[in-house]
């Protein structure tokens, strides 16, 4: 392998430097700051970051086990040839620091069909002793590595069809664990609608999509930018380029960093060691000859339909977003547990909740879709500690338009009402200068979970003037609030003749990821009139018994007390 070539850090922004090109029998690119990142993540420290997403489908079919998981088989292989990542390789090559993204192009239509079938995997029950689907999915999140990045990105299992009283109506389950650096949160949910979409496609009309989509045009067309490539210039001339990423590291450089927030209360007092061994359960399936540095897991919850309703009339009064009132009901939920846990401390000398979250870079590329964008970690929202004591809707009213208003912030805005505007606007907080300064977050961040011998070929942008250290265990925990998610084109008559072939119909999704050193990843969303959240999370450092109080505070927080609803006056 060649010595590794030192980049200037200005080299991969908006310069096309990630282009894609053609090769042999496929198309290659190194990957970008942002993808790099993730997968260093999994590469270096046993598959953190990466995403297992658990899907359930009700389907109705009058075909046989294996005629069924033939057309499952047809339904992935297309799948992966319209969404290429999830049939990458990550390559590593001349620059060791850099991966390089390789997608094939099968020769024929069975040959793209046979590798789909190598990322796959039909469990038995009988065999590999898998019936419990929840069991199975933190197993697979406290093992070694499920796939290995040289032969691809992505593997999907699926679980054992359960069967009900209707004869051609069953249940199944698809677990996909997919590397961090191919997708995002909202890819996930796209890629799953159209997963299904193909399900429920004749399995001809699949073969026939798959012949199409094989040729190298076809697949031309799939191939996703890095975004960093996307970026626009940030000025019209050199001289003005220049100045604007001096005053830009100028203004890292002397930010007031965020005030402290007060710790998860659900840490531990003395984190644990070293992540502790699951037994081989699922030994014929998954890989136990390695722990990784930490124990992952994750907790699901609905709240009940009186206490979403509440949720989305408060918003609704407040004019703010459906995600705004999920950030700030993980707000307040900490704050109760954190003022159970110090009861002793006076209210005047509570610390604030600061959440952190991902921002979705897309709008300010001019793209409302792309098939594979990463979400970058902005630095966080603040909100001011309101004791229990007070009305429980006149805090969530406050908070709730704060945190609002900060969210705003960090939006494009095409038109700039003032100079003041603008000036807050191109600030180092404003959304005018956002990508360029997460650029930068990005690459220092990168450099702190680097290999030693590789974190020189990574040149600091800051130079002589360090930003304020950020990390995740500073904020209170992490938050991605969606907002309302709309599975209606993801949803089939399940009650109709499916022929000889499938109907299915989303029942569920739900997501997380191998989490980072002290991480406690929140996402809340609105599905079907109900507020839905997921929970993934450190446990050498959050106990796990707490963090299922959590989850029942969250539920109850905003149940309809008896009696007459009280409206605040906030």
């Amino acid at each position: 392998m060649d010595k590794p070539r030192r980049l200037h850090w200005l080299d991969r922004y908006g310069k096309r430097y990630h282009a894609w090109t053609r090769e042999n029998r496929g198309f290659c690119r190194p990957c970008g700051l942002v993808e790099l990142r993730f997968d260093s993540d999994g590469r270096y420290f046993g598959g953190r970051a990466d995403v297992n997403a658990l899907l359930t489908e009700t389907i109705s079919t009058r075909l046989s086990s294996k005629e069924l998981q033939h057309h499952i088989l047809l339904a992935f292989a297309l799948l992966r040839l319209r969404h290429c990542l999830l049939r990458a390789k990550a390559e590593l090559r001349t620059l060791e620091v850099e991966p390089w993204f390789a997608v094939g192009i099968p020769a024929t239509a069975d040959g793209a069909i046979e590798d789909a079938g190598s990322a796959l995997r039909f469990l038995d029950p009988a065999i590999d002793r898998v019936s419990d689907v929840a069991d199975f999915y933190v197993h697979a999140q406290n093992v070694a590595r499920v796939f290995k990045p040289s032969e691809a990105l992505a593997r999907v299992f699926v679980l054992p069809v359960e069967t009900g009283s209707n004869k051609t109506q069953r249940k199944i389950h698809f677990m996909f664990v997919m590397a961090h650096e191919i997708v995002d949160g909202l890819s996930c949910m796209n890629w799953m609608a159209d997963f299904i979409r193909i399900v429920n496609m004749p399995g001809t009309k699949i073969r026939q999509e798959i012949e199409g989509a094989i040729l190298p045009d076809s697949i031309r067309a799939t191939l996703p930018p890095a975004q960093e490539d996307l970026y626009s210039p940030v000025a019209s001339t050199k001289a003005l380029t220049r100045w604007f990423w001096a005053i830009t590291v100028i203004l890292r450089h002397v930010k007031k960093p965020l005030p402290t927030a007060f710790p998860n209360p659900l840490r531990r007092a003395t984190p644990l060691s070293q992540a502790k061994p699951f037994t081989p359960k699922f030994s014929k399936v998954l890989d136990y000859s390695q722990t990784p540095p930490l124990n992952t897991f994750f907790i699901r919850l609905e709240l009940s339909p009186a206490a979403s309703q509440r949720l989305y009339r408060l918003c609704r009064e407040t004019k703010a977003s459906i995600g705004a009132g999920g950030f700030v009901l993980v707000a307040m939920v900490m704050m109760s547990l954190h003022e159970a846990k110090y009861q002793d401390e006076a209210d005047e000398a509570r610390r604030p909740f600061v959440g952190s979250f991902p921002l979705n870079p897309r709008p300010f590329f001019g793209f409302k879709s792309l098939d594979s964008v990463m979400l970058a970690f902005c630095k966080g929202i603040v909100l001011p500690f309101l004791p229990s004591h007070l009305d429980l809707e006149g805090r969530f009213r406050l908070l709730v338009r704060q945190a609002s208003r900060q969210l705003a912030a960090f939006q494009k805005r095409d038109r700039l009402r003032s100079a003041t505007d603008a000036m807050a606007y191109m600030g180092i907080n404003g959304a005018g200068r956002l990508v360029a300064s997460n650029y930068i977050d990005g690459i220092e961040r990168l450099r702190e979970i680097l290999p030693a011998h590789l974190k020189d070929n990574v040149p600091s942008p800051q130079g002589a003037y360090p930003a304020p250290p950020w990390g995740v265990n500073k904020s209170t925990c992490g938050v991605s609030s969606v907002g309302r998610v709309d599975w209606s084109t993801a949803r089939f008559d399940l009650d109709a003749d499916p022929g000889n072939g499938v109907i299915a119909s989303v029942e569920s999704l739900h997501s997380g990821v191998r989490v980072r050193d002290h991480e406690f990843l929140v996402a809340t969303w609105s599905e079907d009139g109900i507020v839905t959240a997921g929970v993934s999370f450190d446990g050498n450092n959050i106990d796990e018994t707490y963090a299922h109080v959590w989850a029942e505070r969250m539920k109850s927080l905003l149940e309809v007390p008896d009696g007459p609803e009280l409206t605040s006056r906030l």
